[in-house]
């Protein structure tokens, strides 16, 4: 599984790009209820549209280890990225996030992770948007509010 963190899901939203994103997981991804409610108080507050998102699994917290977990992070975190955070390090799934403190956390206990330059890199790679595509895509994000360490992404690409 892919989880999804409502900065990522907010980037590609903002964009009305989410297609994109759904082509990235490729019928992977997964989310928690507490990222579908933060994305709807983006929707009440009118940053989104009101999509519908039946190609991410939600995942709940299950056991007595994910609740304890996430009790604990998210008196740091944010209930998304709590949430996502410990179904990632409990199930060992790929994590997408934008927030830099929640990758590092994510990295320290081996799980794979990435976010909305990430995701914008493997869809230039294979070949789904072009490298001019993607770098719009980054602007878009960035115009709407993505603190992005790059202005562009062609330093990640490899030309021949």
């Amino acid at each position: 599984m892919i989880l999804v963190d409502n900065t990522v899901l907010s980037n590609f939203a903002l964009v009305n790009e989410l297609p994109l994103l759904k082509q990235f997981c490729k019928g992977l991804g997964a989310t928690s209820e507490y990222v579908l409610s933060e994305f709807e108080k983006g929707v009440q507050e009118g940053y989104f549209k009101n999509p519908d998102f039946p190609w991410l699994t939600k995942l709940d917290l299950n056991t007595e280890i994910e609740r304890n977990l996430f009790a604990f992070l998210s008196q740091r975190l944010g209930t998304g990225e709590a949430s996502c955070l410990v179904l990632a390090i409990q199930r060992k799934y790929d994590f997408l996030s934008d927030d830099l403190m929640v990758r590092k956390m994510a990295l320290r206990e081996g799980i794979r992770v990435s976010g909305s330059i990430g995701v914008l890199i493997e869809l230039i790679y294979k070949n789904v948007i072009t490298l001019e595509r993607g770098n719009e895509l980054l602007k878009g994000f960035i115009n709407k509010g993505f603190f992005s360490p790059v202005e562009r992404l062609d330093h990640f690409i490899k030309t021949s």
